[in-house]
C-alpha cells in the first residue's frame, strides 16, 4: 500500500512509499475490538513528526476518516462494514489502517471525508481543554456572560476552540495570533483579536485584563517557536469575590517540562491543567453535534497524496503557519 513512513535510526525521517506492508488483522484475536479501514483522508498534527517510530510506529498519521471494510468479533455490535467512519487509528496516513472501535464514530453525512478527518485531535483536545475550564458542560449549556482566551488560535487546534466556544455562546471570546489572520479568527468564533507580533499591543493587553477570563485555552506554548504563554496567563484568570484564590482556569496542549512532570505525578497547581487528549467515541460525536449548532465547518488545506504532496505538507507542518489542518486526499475523491 501506499504510506507515509518514518525512517531512519530512529524514524524522525519522513518518506513516502509506494509499496508498504498492509497491516495485519486478526479478526478473532489481537484485533477483536478493531476496525480494518479503507482511508479517504487523513490529517496530520505536531506529533506526527516530534515523536520517533518507537513510540507511534513506522507509518505517519493518527486523524482519519474512511471506510470499515473488515470487523474485529466484538466490534461488530457497534459497526458495519461499509460504515463511514472518523477517528483515531495507528498510522493512518496510508492507503489501509487498524483503528480501535471506542476511538471512532460513524462520520456524519454533511461533512465531507477531508472535514472529518481533521476533527479527532484538534476538536476533542479543544473540548477537552474547554471541558476542564468550565465552559463546556454536560449539557452544552449557553455560557452567556463567560469570557475564553484563546492562544494560537488561528491553527487547528486554536481553530476548534474558537467553533466551540462560539457553539456554546460565550460572551467573549479574544483570540491571539497574527494580525493578518484577525478575520480569519472573528469569522471562526473570535469577539476580538490580539497581535501577538506587535509587542505593546500584547503586552497591554495582559495588563489591562488581570482577572477577566473564565478560561484561557493555550494552544500555542511549546509548539516549535520558543513561545511560553503559561505563567504570565494566570494574572488574567478570575478571582473569587474576597480576591483570596483563582476561580478561572488555565488549560494548554502542552508546556515545559516541569508541567509535564507535575501532570504526571499528578501535582499540577490548582487552576492549572496540561491536558492530554483521550480519544473516546462520545467527544468525537459531541463535537459534530456542537459544530451543527451554528453551522461550522472545520478547516481544511488538501494535499494529494503522492511524495510531493507528503514533503509540501509536512513541510507547511512545521512553518507553523498553516491556516487550519492539514489532510491528505489519500482516495484521490476530494
Amino acid at each position: 500500500m501506499k504510506a507515509a513512513i518514518r525512517k531512519g535510526i530512529l524514524g524522525y525521517t519522513i518518506s513516502f512509499s509506494d509499496n508498504f506492508a498492509t497491516p495485519a488483522f486478526k479478526p478473532e484475536t489481537k484485533n477483536k475490538n478493531d476496525v480494518f479501514v479503507k482511508l479517504n483522508a487523513a490529517a496530520i498534527n505536531p506529533v506526527d513528526y516530534k515523536m520517533p517510530r518507537a513510540a507511534l510506529g513506522p507509518v505517519l498519521g493518527m486523524d482519519f476518516c474512511g471506510i470499515v471494510e473488515k470487523l474485529g468479533e466484538d466490534a461488530s455490535t457497534k459497526f458495519q462494514v461499509g460504515d463511514v467512519v472518523y477517528g483515531i487509528g495507528k498510522g493512518s496516513v496510508a492507503e489501509y489502517c487498524v483503528a480501535e472501535s471506542d476511538k471512532i464514530a460513524i462520520a456524519p453525512p454533511y461533512l465531507n471525508s477531508a472535514e472529518c478527518a481533521v476533527l479527532p485531535i484538534a476538536y476533542m483536545s479543544a473540548l477537552q481543554c474547554l471541558r476542564r475550564g468550565g465552559i463546556i458542560d454536560e449539557e452544552c449549556s449557553e455560557q452567556d456572560g463567560k469570557t475564553v482566551l484563546v492562544i494560537g488560535a488561528s491553527g487547528g487546534c486554536g481553530i476548534a476552540g474558537l467553533q466551540i466556544c462560539k457553539a456554546v455562546g460565550v460572551t467573549r471570546v479574544v483570540a491571539i495570533c497574527s494580525g493578518k489572520n484577525e478575520q480569519l479568527a472573528k469569522d471562526m468564533g473570535a469577539t476580538e483579536v490580539v497581535d501577538y507580533t506587535k509587542g505593546s499591543e500584547l503586552e497591554l493587553f495582559f495588563k489591562e485584563n488581570a482577572g477577566k477570563f473564565d478560561c484561557v485555552y493555550d494552544a500555542a506554548t511549546g509548539s516549535g517557536g520558543g513561545e511560553d504563554y503559561w505563567d504570565k496567563s494566570l494574572a488574567l484568570l478570575k478571582r473569587d469575590d474576597d480576591d483570596s484564590k483563582l476561580v478561572g482556569h488555565f488549560t494548554a496542549l502542552n508546556g515545559s517540562k516541569s508541567k509535564w512532570l507535575r501532570n504526571i505525578l499528578g501535582k499540577e497547581k490548582p487552576n492549572e491543567s496540561l491536558i492530554m487528549m483521550n480519544a473516546n467515541t462520545a467527544d468525537l460525536e459531541l463535537v459534530v453535534l456542537l459544530l451543527r449548532k451554528n453551522g461550522a465547518r472545520p478547516l481544511t488545506n488538501v494535499m494529494p497524496f503522492d511524495e510531493k504532496g507528503v514533503e509540501d505538507a509536512f513541510k507547511l507542518l512545521k512553518s507553523r503557519r498553516a491556516k487550519g489542518k492539514i489532510v491528505f486526499d489519500i482516495a484521490q475523491n476530494l
